[in-house]
């Protein structure tokens, strides 16, 4: 319950350094997610920019209905895109008034269902710009693609073509799309014919292929007969060279063959195998690249504990990566890689998998002053994490922040924090004091963050739109 001192603080305090910022607390009002359906509602009436109305996680109903009766066109189109409206609210949407209303309800009807009568007033519409998205919607009737496919405008004929939409179109339809007038319209029948032709596995099919990208496709994945792998791994284009080495379907000797290739993308690529045993993995000289690339066979032994806990100790540091990246993983093996000595593996281990603990998490975004993904996480919050509070860095003093034990005192010192990232962290925390959060809300603070603060007192908020 809040105390009385604050309500009656509210009736007279307002700003003392310059003109109110009213959109900085406007938005940080519409991001509250204590703001009562009062204070919501009063933003939509007073103007409020209102792609908030999408990005809000939780949108109480009664402003969401006032949302879809406002008199104002861009908020009824920015509920439209809000995920997860109800497919009653979107058929109200879908029969506004004002057509850029009804395309961006028949848009969103392509991730939620609309009764039949509705789709097919869209369908119906006077505007091409939205009859063109019906064809995408979902549990589009047939007889409705069908008319789409016979539109009048161009536009709407093309967008009706669709490789999994041409079967259902009748034969005289679709002979008809053949021959339209229109070049966009045939060209979209062109790519609903298109069969994708199979990749060559012969010596002779592949030297008969003549379109490159085809050609490095074949080499990356084919099923290679012998004859085809020993002519890629003598190819002269290193990039054929190299998607040969990584083809799981390159006899082992053959990859073998490319270990000592003078190009560093072969070699890389021979030494990423999962064929080869770890005397051969480490036989091969690479170097590492920027990025460690994904090895979509580490991925496939995931429910496989003994192996995952084999390539946990792999010599290669990208297959140790690949096993860190891995959503779940035994605490053996957790175990193991937490302690890599290679960083890279350590900072995949704690971005990715759900079992790292916040130890690790904590130390490697020490070592790195980063990534900020890290210290969002619920593994992150420690006690004793306050003693960043006065380091140099303003990524270690902004993980402070995440010290459940953090005093008010340091807590006030971070919102007037010179960096305005950690002062803009440190104005939404709903510990900060509330003499400070009321100083964060002046124009040279952090008004939007503070505005945007669960703990700033509901007549507070009133306060800021009467003076906005």
């Amino acid at each position: 319950m809040l105390d009385l001192s604050a309500h009656q603080s509210a009736a007279v305090w307002h700003p003392l350094s310059g003109p109110p910022p009213v959109r900085a607390w406007r938005s940080g009002l519409a991001a509250n997610p204590d703001a009562p359906v009062e204070v919501l509602e009063r933003l939509l009436e007073d103007g409020a920019e209102p792609g908030w109305l999408t990005r809000r996680a939780e949108l109480p109903a009664p402003v969401a209905e006032a949302a879809l009766r406002h008199p104002q066109w861009q908020v009824r189109a920015a509920l439209a895109e809000r995920p997860g409206l109800s497919a009653q609210a979107l058929a109200v949407l879908a029969g506004d008034r004002e057509r850029r209303v009804r395309r961006a309800a028949a848009s969103a009807a392509h991730r939620v269902a609309l009764p039949p009568e509705v789709l097919a007033a869209l369908a119906a519409d006077r505007d091409p710009d939205t009859r063109r998205r019906v064809p995408g919607c979902a549990g589009l009737p047939p007889e409705l693609l069908v008319r789409l496919a016979q539109d009048g405008s161009a536009l709407v004929r093309a967008a009706a073509v669709r490789t999994e939409s041409w079967p259902q179109l009748p034969p005289t339809v679709r002979t008809g799309l053949r021959a339209d007038r229109d070049q966009a319209v045939r060209a979209a029948v062109r790519r609903a014919l298109r069969v994708e032709r199979e990749l060559p596995v012969s010596l002779a099919g592949y030297i008969a292929e003549s379109d490159p990208a085809r050609r490095e496709r074949t080499a990356a994945s084919a099923a290679l007969e012998r004859a085809l792998g020993e002519w890629l791994v003598l190819d002269d284009d290193p990039r054929i060279r190299t998607a040969a080495a990584g083809n799981p379907r390159l006899p082992t000797d053959l990859a073998l063959a490319l270990a000592a290739d003078p190009h560093e993308a072969v070699r890389l690529a021979v030494s990423l195998r999962a064929d080869l045993t770890e005397a051969q993995r480490s036989a091969v000289a690479y170097r590492l690249p920027d990025a460690p690339p994904v090895l979509p066979w580490v991925a496939e032994r995931a429910g496989d504990p003994a192996e995952l806990l084999r390539l946990a100790g792999s010599a290669h540091p990208l297959v140790r990566c690949a096993v860190a990246s891995l959503e779940r993983l035994p605490d053996e093996v957790v175990a193991v890689l937490a302690a890599d000595r290679e960083l890279a593996v350590r900072l995949a281990l704690a971005e990715h998998c759900a079992d790292a603990p916040g130890g690790l998490l904590r130390s490697v975004y020490e070592q790195l002053l980063g990534p900020a993904a890290l210290v969002a996480d619920p593994r992150f919050a420690a006690p004793g994490l306050a003693r960043w509070a006065g380091r140099p860095e303003p990524a270690l003093r902004l993980a402070a922040l995440r010290d459940p034990e953090l005093e008010p005192g340091v807590l006030a010192a971070l919102a007037a924090d010179g960096d305005a990232v950690v002062a803009r962290a440190a104005a939404g925390d709903p510990r900060l004091p509330l003499r400070v959060l009321l100083g964060a809300l002046e124009p040279d603070a952090q008004p939007e963050a503070a505005a945007a603060n669960p703990a700033l007192p509901v007549p507070f908020m009133h306060r800021l739109l009467a003076l906005s």
